[in-house]
């Protein structure tokens, strides 16, 4: 069952960015998959925080269910710091702040933007540093300290070639204003 759950998860997860970037909607294929891995997977099961995660992410960006993203981001939280998931545990860092930060809650914002980008520092994740400096700067008071995280982030895409696109396009339009 857990193998099982798993490529069910990871069914989902291919379903959920076809419909996100356009390729093809395929909304009701990723919210099958991801049931289909809930019935699979225990409770305690290691695969569970990142199921959560998922149905997080539909949630939010395909059923525009705020309560709904942010528990699933809450139980994935909590799931991945029991098991030890760092790397996930930034990407829940991450989307428990944006929500705080769509809900005006900045001060909460900041320190979940904040841990996430410690934990990719920490990990050497490059990738996802550069969206973690992104979005803590949307949320930094101050804005020469804004600035200059967004120059950062703006100098480690250019390191890595001008990846991610969708925040290389995001920079340029804020250097642009």
């Amino acid at each position: 069952d857990e193998t099982r759950g798993a490529a069910a998860c990871e069914r989902g997860s291919l379903a959920y960015a076809s419909t996100l970037f356009g390729v093809r909607d395929r909304a009701d294929e990723a919210r099958s998959a991801l049931g289909r891995a809930a019935a699979l997977l225990r409770p305690g099961s290691p695969t569970r925080p990142l199921l959560d995660f998922r149905r997080g992410l539909i949630a939010q960006h395909l059923s525009r269910n705020p309560a709904g993203a942010s528990a699933a981001f809450q139980r994935a939280h909590a799931g991945a710091t029991a098991h030890g998931h760092r790397l996930l545990l930034s990407s829940t860092w991450r989307h428990v702040a944006a929500m705080a930060e769509e809900d005006g809650r900045l001060a909460e914002a900041r320190h979940g933007f904040a841990e996430s980008l410690r934990i990719r520092e920490e990990l050497g994740y490059l990738i996802g540093i550069a969206p973690a400096l992104a979005s803590l700067a949307e949320v930094e008071p101050d804005a020469d300290e804004a600035a200059r995280l967004r120059e950062e982030a703006r100098r480690l895409v250019h390191l890595l070639g001008g990846v991610p696109s969708w925040l290389a396009k995001r920079l340029e339009e804020t250097a642009a204003e």
